[in-house]
């Protein structure tokens, strides 16, 4: 029953369910960790990225995104997808480091406590993220990107993917 649940949650972490790239919804900002976050400012550039993720030394899955302005701009806001609502006590993207602490909710309202923390620069980042899961197994997981150019693949910029309903 464990190696299942453990299957399972690496398939989950394989797709991008839990680090599903760089933040697609919007995620909440406490406001007293608003005030020690970064604003604004440019962390890394839109264009074509490439990703790779790990579970523990266990590489699970890699993909290219192509990322737009805003994606790029959502970054400082920390990492979420639209299968969750991302709520962050500390949120901390600046100066070429990152610090997230706070918590995933799943469209059932089950709740699971994230911690994460990594590097970027305007072309690359890494990030290595704890998760609870709502079974209460802990995992530890990797994602490293680069951006390996400044335009998106064509198959990519004309792609439209069906939207994803946000979380609330």
């Amino acid at each position: 029953m464990r190696s299942t649940a453990l299957a399972a949650s690496i398939l989950v972490l394989a797709t991008g369910g839990v680090l599903g790239g760089v933040a697609l919804a919007q995620p909440a900002v406490h406001a007293a960790a608003a005030k020690t976050s970064a604003s604004s400012k440019a962390t890394i550039l839109p264009g074509q990225w490439e990703y790779d993720y790990k579970v523990g030394v266990i590489p699970v899955s890699s993909e290219r995104k192509c990322l737009k302005p805003a994606d790029a701009e959502q970054f400082s806001r920390g990492i979420c997808t639209r299968r969750y609502r991302c709520d962050y006590t500390t949120n901390v993207v600046k100066d070429g480091k990152i610090q997230l602490k706070g918590t995933w909710t799943d469209k059932k309202d089950r709740v699971s406590p994230v911690t994460a923390e990594g590097s970027y620069t305007p072309e690359s980042f890494k990030m290595d993220i704890h998760i609870k899961t709502i079974s209460g197994m802990n995992l530890a997981g990797s994602m490293n990107a680069k951006r390996v150019a400044a335009e998106c693949a064509p198959e990519e910029k004309t792609a439209e993917k069906a939207p994803e309903t946000t979380s609330r």
